[in-house]
């Protein structure tokens, strides 16, 4: 009966390592997420009419910043619930594209 109660003890352990690890891995900078709905919308755009070159590009920006799709849409819809960091999202997001259209990166 003790081997059975130290193996639960030591699962329940465990459990909570990974779920503190989980919690506190840092969220997706509010610049970076900006920028991948950016340049996401800017794909879609682009290759509305090319289903695979849609997804190579997508998953290229994904790639450039070092994040998955998952995580991209998890940090979103934190923004959705939010009314006022979705409109700091926004304009954020709006200067990056603003920021793209003066250099000349999109038309």
């Amino acid at each position: 009966m003790k081997p059975a109660k130290r193996n639960s003890a030591a699962l329940i352990l465990l459990s909570f390592s990974i779920f503190c690890l989980a919690c506190s891995k840092e969220k997706i900078p509010e610049e970076v997420l900006a920028k991948v709905y950016v340049e996401n919308i800017i794909a879609g755009e682009t290759y509305s009419s090319n289903v695979d070159s849609l997804k190579v590009h997508k998953q290229s920006v994904f790639n450039k910043y070092k994040i998955t799709e998952k995580e991209f849409e998890a940090e979103l819809e934190k923004y959705y619930d939010d009314k006022a960091k979705w409109e700091d999202f926004f304009k954020k997001a709006n200067d990056y594209l603003n920021d793209l259209k003066k250099s000349n990166a999109i038309n």
